[in-house]
């Protein structure tokens, strides 16, 4: 009906209005009270028509380029929290900068917590090889799949792994046999089939190469495209 008029992207003007995964939507609009009026009773009839509750105390307004007075007028229609960039969607923290060290902060919490010094007591030198492959299996792939990781966080993340290899404590660090990358390595190469988390993320990250000249019809490919005005829109 065009009630709402989304977030316009690029000269050619892509809009969208909301975007959806599973439980989890984002809705987009301008600046103006009519329109976070008109959110909210389409919410309510949507609550009326499903049967489903809309919990605004979980939901957050978050304010791009306009006024924190703003902000705070719309999250009292809406009820809801308000929150500034970086927010977290889908467990990556939106807004963020993956180029400094406390955007990946959340991962080497999950390392250090995981690789803890109590298990290394516990564990022999292969069982804890086994605990490492299995943690970076574990690893959150969104954070390596869409950010790279700067060369600083991945050093610590290599020698949060060593020490625990090598039984490292925190008044005294063991002699390390090998250096990493030797660990790293593949077992036909002398290794001991680690995996190396740079090469894993420039992997990953080289996925979105082919998949940005195969899905052409693609809501992230075209909103790029408008952006950085690609006519061909080819590697």
């Amino acid at each position: 009906m065009g009630l709402i008029k989304g977030a316009n992207v690029g000269p050619n003007g892509l809009e969208f209005t909301h975007l959806q995964f599973a439980d989890d939507t984002i809705l987009f609009c301008e600046e103006d009270s009519m329109v976070i009026t008109t959110l909210k009773r389409i919410l309510r009839c949507f609550e009326i028509m499903s049967g489903l509750k809309i919990n605004f105390h979980k939901s957050v307004v978050c304010g791009i380029g306009i006024s924190e007075t703003l902000v705070n007028d719309f999250s009292s229609k809406l009820n809801c929290l308000t929150q500034k960039l970086p927010l977290k969607y889908l467990g990556l923290p939106l807004g963020a900068n993956p180029r400094r060290k406390a955007t990946w902060k959340p991962v080497l919490d999950k390392f250090k917590s995981k690789l803890s010094g109590w298990k290394k007591r516990l564990l022999s030198f292969a069982g804890r090889l086994t605990l490492i492959k299995s943690v970076l299996s574990n690893l959150p792939i969104f954070y390596l799949s869409l950010f790279k990781m700067p060369k600083g966080v991945i050093k610590e993340v290599d020698k949060i792994q060593a020490s625990f290899l090598w039984g490292d404590t925190e008044v005294k660090r063991k002699v390390h046999l090998v250096n990493w990358k030797v660990v790293s390595m593949s077992k036909n190469q002398g290794g001991l089939g680690g995996r190396s988390l740079g090469q894993v993320n420039e992997c990953l990250l080289a996925k979105w190469w082919w998949r940005f000249c195969n899905e052409k019809q693609a809501l992230w490919r075209r909103l790029i495209c408008c952006k950085y005005s690609s006519r061909s829109g080819s590697w």
